[in-house]
């Protein structure tokens, strides 16, 4: 008896402990948050809500029903295909404000934006593996969009404090071949001090240059095979956006947000990409407010300024 009384009060006092650090990650979690939902109620629905949603089912699967619509697909001459995250798929953005509709209006062609809020290159290649809309068309050109958040986004799984589409992610297996991480969606990985936990494990791994570089040049290069196989004469063109946040200078909390190293750069050159760095083609600071729409994304003026100098430079 005595021992079940040890027992039942050391399971009590881990119990609270957990309890006290769910309670201090969920508080971490709502200072946070709070820098970008500004209303103090929606932030509290909003983290609550992560405790019943069904992540994986709303953000995990590719396609979903929250991709953009193709842009001028009645048009004649051979598509654009676009890949990326948010930037690309153009948050707070009207269909024909973002930059899948002011390229389709430019080029008259059609504008196939396979793009999603938090997304990264794990979901340019899903896309590819099993996104039926573009299996069979003949792009002229394959557009990614490469932002300085991105390399932290391939290790960053069950996100914290909210919640995007960062579930999508691959690792080696002992063959030294991609497989696909299939994410957990129970309430053990709801918790916020287990996204806490996490966090701190992926930043970690981050910090590992050499296996951020490994993992994210095979998931391109896998990519790549795939597009010069099904589309061959396709131009590969990547973008590189800063995603710098114009009231601090900084994306956010994240130290690990980085442009492409050298050796990176030339490896995706190699692989057959042009790179282009979208402050030096539009001569302003990474940084500039007028051509955001919030502190991150870049508004309709930017798309509209930014984007004949993409078609003058590659004759689209």
């Amino acid at each position: 008896m005595k021992i079940l009384k040890i027992i039942s009060i050391n399971l009590l006092l881990v119990f609270i402990i957990l309890l006290i650090g769910e309670i201090c990650c969920l508080v971490s979690g709502y200072k946070f948050q709070q820098q970008f939902i500004k209303d103090k109620y929606e932030t509290i629905k909003y983290l609550f809500s992560r405790y019943t949603t069904d992540l994986c089912t709303e953000y995990y699967d590719v396609p979903n029903n929250k991709m953009r619509p193709i842009e001028g697909k009645f048009f004649k001459k051979n598509p654009i295909i676009l890949f990326g995250c948010s930037v690309t798929y153009g948050n707070k953005l009207a269909d024909n404000e973002n930059f899948s509709g002011t390229l389709s209006k430019l080029t008259k062609r059609p504008v196939y934006n396979m793009a999603g809020d938090g997304w990264t290159f794990a979901h340019m290649l899903k896309n590819l593996q099993t996104n039926k809309t573009i299996e069979n068309i003949n792009p002229d050109y394959i557009i990614y969009t490469f932002i300085t958040d991105q390399k932290r986004r391939l290790f960053f799984f069950q996100g914290w404090p909210h919640d995007t589409g960062l579930y999508l992610r691959y690792e080696f297996d002992k063959n030294h071949n991609l497989v696909e991480i299939i994410p957990h969606n129970n309430i053990f990985w709801r918790s916020y001090l287990v996204k806490t936990i996490q966090y701190k494990i992926q930043e970690n791994k981050i910090a590992n240059e050499q296996k951020t570089d490994e993992l994210m040049l095979k998931i391109l290069s896998e990519s790549t095979k795939i597009m010069k196989n099904r589309y061959p004469n396709a131009k590969l063109i990547m973008l590189l956006y800063s995603d710098a946040d114009c009231k601090k200078g900084e994306r956010d909390i994240y130290p690990n947000n980085q442009f492409l190293t050298n050796y990176e750069e030339k490896a995706i050159k190699d692989i057959g990409f042009k790179i282009v760095n979208i402050e030096e083609e539009m001569g302003f600071p990474p940084c500039t407010s007028e051509y955001k729409v919030d502190n991150h994304h870049p508004s309709a003026k930017f798309w509209n300024e930014f984007t004949p100098k993409l078609v003058k430079k590659f004759n689209m």
